[in-house]
């Protein structure tokens, strides 16, 4: 099995056809036929069978697409152990993000990349963080930026930032008397119906936390995991919503949307980037992931600027 047929393989897979994946590899689709009955007969399994629209895995292609990534990332990392360290850094690093940091900070990361890593190849992932961490585990991520800090001993969680979070409501909605126009205490959120995260979520770890410190519980009205959805359902009057600084930023000038700030006490929940316990020895993903750091924590730092000077500063009373 040669490492260039597995990624010939993979490229089969992603796209579901010989005639896509020959076209986009540059090759003939016979050449591509003949890659992969080598590989399928050297394991001696079916590796795809084919419908009306293309091809499709069976079961063991889809048992050897799952450990792709990691033989390749190996592979890539021993070429590069062998090369030594290189003052002219090149390859692929991939990326996780959470999803209030895909939106927001990828265009402030490729433009990193370029300046400082040009011949660095940035491929990003987004997921939630328990997904991401997962998938760095598994090695099919180099590094990923997620909530949470962990204890497993094969990863490494480098501390960002301590990132603030915010309650968003529908704009027309009706707060208790003790809020003000940016701010509301922590003690009146188990007053508001939410739309949040399933329990696993650092977000709504760090919730109920807080909430059991002052002895209360929130209300939740719905789970929803995906955060465009949330925010969909709070512009549409369905509940409120506990969000990251980065997931509020897109919206601070939305007509629907109201931010505030959760204070007394304020709400924080920790970010990180999660690499492999040994991704400092390599001096692509040490370095990639160095500025990975650089930038989100600087992007964070923007994002509380520019949030301050829209919302309103007072505090509540």
């Amino acid at each position: 099995m040669e490492i260039k047929q597995l990624s010939l393989f993979a490229r089969i897979a992603e796209l579901g056809s010989l005639t896509r994946a020959a076209d986009t590899l540059g090759v003939t689709q016979a050449a591509l036929s003949r890659q992969l009955a080598q590989l399928e007969a050297e394991l001696q399994v079916p590796l795809f069978r084919r419908n009306g629209r293309g091809v499709v895995l069976t079961e063991a292609g889809r048992r050897l697409l799952e450990q792709v990534p990691m033989v390749l990332r190996q592979m890539e990392l021993a070429e590069r152990a062998a090369r030594g360290q290189s003052k002219d850094l090149r390859g692929n690093f991939v990326l996780g993000l959470a999803p209030s940091l895909a939106r927001t900070a990828v265009t402030a990361l490729i433009q990193a990349f370029r300046a400082q890593l040009p011949d660095v190849t940035v491929r990003t992932v987004d997921g939630t963080s328990a997904v991401l961490t997962q998938l760095v585990e598994d090695g099919k991520l180099d590094c990923a930026v997620v909530y949470g800090s962990g204890d497993d001993t094969a990863l490494e969680f480098r501390r960002i930032a301590q990132e603030r979070l915010y309650l968003v409501s529908p704009r027309a909605a009706t707060l208790p008397s003790t809020a003000s126009p940016g701010s509301l205490p922590l003690g009146e959120i188990p007053r508001l119906p939410l739309i949040i995260s399933n329990r696993g979520n650092p977000i709504h770890k760090a919730l109920d936390g807080a909430l059991s410190d002052i002895g209360a519980a929130p209300d939740i009205a719905h789970e929803i995991e995906n955060l465009s959805a949330i925010i969909d359902l709070v512009r549409n009057g369905y509940g409120h919503s506990v969000i990251p600084l980065s997931g509020v930023y897109p919206h601070l000038e939305s007509p629907d949307l109201a931010v505030r700030r959760i204070e007394q006490p304020e709400l924080l929940v920790q970010l990180s980037l999660v690499c492999h316990g040994d991704s400092r020895k390599d001096p692509l993903i040490g370095t990639c992931a160095s500025l990975v750091q650089q930038v989100i924590y600087k992007e964070l730092q923007n994002y509380q600027g520019k949030l301050e000077q829209a919302a309103p500063t007072e505090s509540s009373p």
